[in-house]
C-alpha cells in the first residue's frame, strides 16, 4: 500500500516518517471521496438516480477499510481499487440493492486512482508550498543581512576571486522563488479530475460526459483537462519534475553549505542542538547532517522522477503495469521534497555565519584572488598573453615564497622597464576588497527585486 511510510533507515535518513497527505488513510478517504462526488455529479444530470447519490454518500462517509486487507485483495486484482470499490458497493447493497448498481457506475480503476492521487498531491502542494515560502525567506532574510560581507568565491573548488556572502544567499532565494513559480504553474494544470471510463471515451454517459467530467473537477477542486490522459502523463509528469528541480536546487544548498562549514573553511556552521549532528566515536565532531538530508534527497529524486518518465511510454489507451508503478513511485517524491524542505528551512533560519574566517581567507590567498584584474590592468601595457604569463609567474612566486602579490607586482614595476608607464595608485586598487564586492552587491539588489516583483 502507498502508505509511503518507509523503512526504518529510509525515514531515518529524511528525519520524518512519511507524508500525511499520502498515507493509507488519506488515500483511502481520497478515493471515497472522488466515489460520492461522482455520484453527486451523475445524479446532477440524471445518469444515475438521486436517491442513490445519497446511499452511496451515506456508506462511502461510514465505511470502514483495513488497508491491509486492501493490500491482500488488491495484489490480486492488480490495484487497490478494486477490492475498495467492491467494499462500498457491498456496503451500498446492504442498504439498498438497486443503488448497488450505481456505485462506481462507468468508471475505471485508473480514473479512481488518477483522481485520488491529484487530490492527495493537492494537499502536499500547498503544504509544500509554504515550507518553501518559509526557506525563501530565510534566504532572503540572509542576504539583505550580509550583503556587504566579503567572502571568497570559488570555482572548481579554488579560490577564485572575491564576492559577498549576500550575493550567495540571494541566489539562493531567486532559485527558490522560480522554482514555486513554476510548481504552482505546472500543479494548475497537472492536478487534473481523471474520468474516462474503461478505455477513455466516457461512452457509460452518453452525450453527458464531458458535462460530467467539468462538474466532478468542479466538486473535487481539481482542473478539467479536457480529456482522458490514462495513457498521456505529460502534464502529470511535469509537476513532479518541477518539484524535483527544487530539491536539487536545494541539494546545491546543501552541497554549498557543507562545503563552506568545514573546519578548514569554517565560514559557515550549521544550527545544532537537540543531539543534532554528534559523532558515535569522536566527540568533537558536529556533522553538517541537515546538508546531509538536502544532498541525499538530491540524489534520491531524480531516479524516482526517471521513473515516473520511464513509464510515459504506455501502450495504446491504458498501459501494463506502467501507470501502477508510477501510481507507486509518485508519493515518494513528495516525501523527498517536504522532508528536504523542512530541512533547509532549519539550516536557513539558524544558520551561522562567521564573517571573521570569511576575511582570513580571502588574506590567506596573499592576494591571489586579485589576479584577474591585475592581469587586465598589465595587458594595457604588456598585451594580454604576456600579462597573463607574467601575473602567473608572480603568482607561483607567492605561492612559494609568502610575499603578498601585491608586494610582488610593485617590485616587479621597479625592476621591468615594460611596467614603467604604469601609475601604482591604479595597479593597488587592483586589490581594493570593497571596490572587488561592488559588483556582487549590485547583484544582490537586482535579484531581491526580481522576488519582490515575482519576476
Amino acid at each position: 500500500m502507498m502508505s509511503g511510510n518507509g523503512n526504518l533507515l529510509d525515514r531515518a535518513l529524511r528525519d520524518a516518517p512519511g507524508v500525511a497527505e499520502f498515507s493509507d488513510d488519506s488515500l483511502i478517504a481520497a478515493m471515497l471521496r472522488v466515489e460520492v462526488a461522482l455520484a453527486r455529479a451523475q445524479a446532477e444530470l440524471a445518469i444515475i438516480p438521486a436517491s442513490a447519490a445519497d446511499d452511496i454518500d451515506h456508506c462511502a462517509s461510514s465505511l470502514a477499510v483495513d488497508a491491509d486487507e486492501l493490500v491482500r485483495e488488491g495484489a490480486q486484482a492488480g490495484t487497490v481499487v478494486v477490492p475498495l470499490v467492491r467494499a462500498l458497493t457491498r456496503a451500498v447493497h446492504a442498504r439498498n440493492a438497486e443503488a448497488a448498481r450505481h456505485v462506481h457506475f462507468g468508471a475505471t480503476s485508473q480514473d479512481l486512482l488518477d483522481t485520488a492521487l491529484a487530490i492527495c498531491t493537492q494537499r502536499a502542494v500547498v503544504r509544500l508550498e509554504a515550507e518553501l515560502a518559509s526557506v525563501q525567506g530565510n534566504a532572503v532574510a540572509l542576504a539583505r543581512r550580509f550583503q556587504s560581507t566579503r567572502a571568497l568565491a570559488r570555482t572548481l573548488l579554488r579560490p577564485a576571486g572575491v564576492t559577498s556572502l549576500g550575493f550567495r544567499f540571494a541566489q539562493w532565494a531567486v532559485v527558490l522563488a522560480r522554482g514555486r513559480t513554476r510548481i504552482w504553474h505546472e500543479a494548475k494544470r497537472g492536478l487534473a479530475v481523471s474520468l474516462g471510463g474503461a478505455f477513455g471515451t466516457l461512452a457509460a454517459f452518453g452525450e453527458s460526459g464531458a458535462a460530467l467530467r467539468s462538474d466532478l473537477a468542479a466538486r473535487l477542486g481539481l482542473c478539467d483537462p479536457g480529456m482522458s490522459w490514462h495513457a498521456w502523463r505529460q502534464d502529470w509528469v511535469a509537476l513532479a519534475t518541477e518539484v524535483a528541480l527544487v530539491v536539487g536546487s536545494l541539494g546545491k544548498i546543501g552541497v554549498d553549505v557543507s562545503l563552506l562549514s568545514q573546519s578548514e573553511v569554517g565560514e559557515l556552521s550549521e544550527p545544532g542542538g537537540d543531539g543534532r549532528g554528534v559523532s558515535s566515536a569522536m566527540p568533537h565532531k558536529r556533522n553538517p547532517v541537515l546538508s546531509m538530508r538536502l544532498r541525499a534527497g538530491a540524489r534520491a529524486v531524480p531516479g524516482l522522477v526517471s521513473t515516473l518518465l520511464a513509464c510515459m511510454p504506455q501502450e495504446q489507451e491504458r498501459g501494463l503495469g506502467d501507470w501502477q508503478l508510477e501510481a507507486a513511485t509518485w508519493p515518494r517524491v513528495f516525501e523527498w521534497a517536504l522532508a528536504s524542505t523542512a530541512a533547509a528551512s532549519t539550516l536557513l533560519g539558524g544558520l551561522e555565519v562567521h564573517e571573521d574566517r570569511c576575511r582570513d581567507n580571502i588574506d590567506a590567498t596573499r592576494g591571489t584572488v586579485f589576479a584577474e584584474p591585475l592581469a587586465h590592468v598589465l595587458a594595457g601595457v604588456l598585451g594580454r598573453p604576456d600579462a597573463q604569463a607574467l601575473v602567473s609567474r608572480l603568482c607561483d612566486d607567492v605561492v612559494t615564497s609568502g610575499v603578498p602579490l601585491q608586494e610582488a607586482v610593485r617590485t616587479a614595476i621597479r625592476t621591468d622597464a615594460r611596467l614603467q608607464r604604469l601609475d601604482v595608485a591604479t595597479v593597488d586598487a587592483c586589490f581594493d576588497v570593497e571596490a572587488a564586492t561592488a559588483g556582487a552587491g549590485r547583484q544582490v539588489e537586482a535579484m531581491l527585486r526580481q522576488i519582490e516583483h515575482g519576476e
